[in-house]
């Protein structure tokens, strides 16, 4: 039963280490970026995120999907990306 009992435990903690790794490889990332149509820079500041993590040209990690702030001032419009990264 002791055996057991160590055994049960050492799964647990092996398992919270696990899950702790899986976890601590994914950041969050902001990128802004301003443009003369709001999809233009909604996809700058989506380019700003894969550009400073190495992910450009060649994606190797995993990025959600961004959310979006955007204000248009003037002509122009100003857009912050946000997004989760994970190391492959």
């Amino acid at each position: 039963m002791k055996h057991a009992l160590v055994a049960l435990l050492s799964g647990a903690m092996l398992a919270g280490v696990v899950a702790e790794a899986a976890a601590g490889g994914c950041v969050t990332k902001a990128g802004t970026a301003t443009g003369l149509t709001r999809d233009f820079a909604e996809y700058e500041s989506e380019l700003i995120i894969r550009q400073v993590t190495g992910n450009w040209p060649i994606q190797t990690d995993s990025i959600s999907k961004p959310s979006y702030t955007c204000k248009q001032d003037g002509a122009m419009w100003t857009c912050k990306a946000v997004a989760k990264v994970c190391k492959s």
